[in-house]
């Protein structure tokens, strides 16, 4: 009773139709494998590329930048209509937008060109 027969401890061979399902899920699992290795491989050589790029091509990279070109420089003045009372104003790139209520009290938004200090446009605001 110690000793358990030969007979269960030795692995009988497969039926041929369950060889075939283990191969194919043994080369399905390789497949797999390989394809996450290539996944991974590529994800480090993305990171390795961002580290080591040289500082005159990552500074070459257009970015978003918050100070005006130096080739158009910003007039020094911008003269809004008398009584105009600015609530608020934007800037985006060269242009100005002033929002706020006119002599008459109707609301308006003035456009200027900041390159140039021309009025763009006027905008009348209703309700």
């Amino acid at each position: 009773m110690t000793r358990p027969m030969t007979d269960d401890l030795e692995e009988k061979p497969l039926d041929p139709e369950m060889e075939k399902v283990r191969r194919k899920m043994v080369r399905l699992l390789a497949v797999s494998i390989g394809i996450m290795f290539v996944g991974v491989m590529a994800v480090l050589a993305a990171i390795v590329y961002k580290f080591t790029r040289p500082a005159e091509e990552a500074a070459a990279l257009p970015a978003a930048s918050t100070t005006a070109p130096s080739a158009t420089p910003l007039v020094d003045r911008i003269d809004l209509p008398p009584g105009f009372e600015v609530i608020s104003m934007s800037v985006d790139g060269d242009r100005i937008a002033f929002f706020g209520t006119a002599s008459g009290g109707a609301s308006q938004v003035l456009v200027f060109d900041a390159s140039s200090g021309s009025r763009l446009g006027t905008i009348e605001v209703g309700r």
